[in-house]
């Protein structure tokens, strides 16, 4: 529910939205006693809560929000102030997967910022943005591989435990959130536009690939020896991305431009290369495959995101009309082969035609997909990109005029000046 407000509001059904607004307010307690991911906390349920208030005005979101940041405040408890994996919202017990030996996930402890820095700007109370600053701070501080991280990091030393470099599963929303968190305090932190583009150099001259015979343009992921020419729809954001830093009228805006054209047509052909029109959780590609080919362990489909956002700002930014095309033939297949009588299923098989669908539909579709298809159609531009910034979920925090203090980098001891003496090159 939570999840689905703003977009409730943005398509006009307000009943709907008021209605949501009185259960929350008798019924929404953070009391959870098993473990829920911090990461997705803060991306939904906080986002969404803080949108919900921006856009209605109406403190009883505020207040939840209030309530929501002050237990997941517990979670940025380790000697590095990197936030844990998974919390109890209850008891305050906070752990760090066994599957990464302890560490933390770039894409997670990377990706709370602009929800926290938010808090701070609504309520004066800077203990949210400190929070994640800590954060920032660390991460500038470290030395890179191009300008990009690897995805584990060690709670407790600060120092990356991995050399895995992807703008898949695992890292992916950490560079969105660099150029994000530059545009929501109304473009004045230099420093953070400045890791933005180095990595995005690291990424254009080192993981960008073309594929055989097509020549599609794809990013490959580096495990530290060796190069995996697959990508991951996850990976379909970066053309959104890319989109969104190429508007400030500099050098790079063109190439950056052409990437992101260019990588939005891979995920498409994603889709449409697919029986059932809608793409897999993943390609691989290979000299001989006509450009990728779906593995067997990446047949699913579960209603992402990515591509039609990609779709959603590069129409939104260059206005032709076949991005609008691209995204009617993919909706098309969603109502085909998702649609159900009380929402829309996961694809547990996109090569199957038998109609074959899972029990099963995200949040997400309703918090970002549909949202994204719905303002790729919009005419009336209901979400402006020149006013609002929407996080990785899909909620749109209206860009600050006068950020607060707390949320800069100076109010840190962050600096641009600094960023070159962290960086190694790889």
């Amino acid at each position: 529910m939570v999840d689905s407000l703003d977009c409730l509001w943005i398509m006009g059904f307000k009943q709907d939205f008021y209605e949501a607004r009185d259960w929350i307010s008798a019924n929404l307690h953070f009391t959870h006693a098993a473990p829920v991911s911090v990461f997705e906390t803060i991306i939904r349920s906080l986002g969404g809560l803080i949108t919900a208030y921006e856009l209605s005005e109406d403190r009883v979101f505020l207040n939840k929000a209030v309530e929501l940041g002050d237990v997941l405040l517990t979670a940025f408890q380790s000697p590095t102030g990197v936030p844990c994996t998974a919390l109890s919202l209850s008891s305050g017990r906070c752990t760090f997967p066994s599957w990464t030996s302890q560490s933390a996930i770039l894409s997670e402890y990377g990706t709370v910022q602009l929800e926290l820095k938010s808090l701070t700007q609504h309520t004066g109370n800077p203990k949210y943005a400190a929070a994640a600053m800590r954060v920032m701070k660390l991460l500038h501080e470290q030395p890179m591989v191009h300008g990009m991280a690897p995805t584990y990091l060690s709670p407790k030393t600060g120092r990356f435990t991995n050399a895995v470099i992807t703008f898949g599963a695992l890292g992916d929303s950490y560079y969105e959130y660099l150029v994000k968190q530059w545009v929501y305090t109304g473009k004045q932190e230099v420093w953070l536009r400045e890791m933005y583009d180095k990595s995005v150099d690291g990424m254009t001259s080192y993981m960008l690939f073309k594929s055989k015979p097509n020549d599609l343009g794809y990013i490959a992921e580096h495990n530290g020896r060796a190069y995996q020419h697959k990508m991951d729809h996850l990976v379909c954001f970066v053309g959104a991305m890319l989109a969104l830093g190429a508007q400030d009228g500099r050098p790079t805006d063109e190439r950056d431009m052409a990437v992101a054209e260019a990588l939005t047509e891979t995920c498409y052909q994603m889709y449409v290369r697919q029986p059932t029109g809608l793409s897999p959780e993943f390609v691989q590609f290979f000299p001989n495959a006509n450009d990728f080919q779906v593995p067997n362990s990446a047949k699913y489909n579960i209603l992402r995101p990515e591509a039609i956002e990609s779709i959603f700002y590069l129409h939104y930014y260059t206005r032709k009309p076949k991005y609008r095309d691209m995204g009617w033939t993919m909706w098309q297949a969603f109502e085909r082969w998702s649609r159900t009588a009380s929402g829309y299923a996961a694809i547990p098989n996109v090569l199957d035609t038998s109609g074959k669908q899972e029990d099963k539909m995200e949040s997400f579709w309703m918090a970002e997909t549909i949202k994204y298809f719905y303002l790729l159609f919009d005419p009336s531009d209901p979400v402006k990109l020149e006013e609002h910034v929407f996080n990785t979920e899909a909620h749109p925090l209206r860009i600050l005029k006068q950020p607060r203090e707390e949320l800069l980098g100076s109010h840190y001891s962050i600096h641009e000046s600094s960023l070159s003496d962290a960086e190694d090159g790889g």
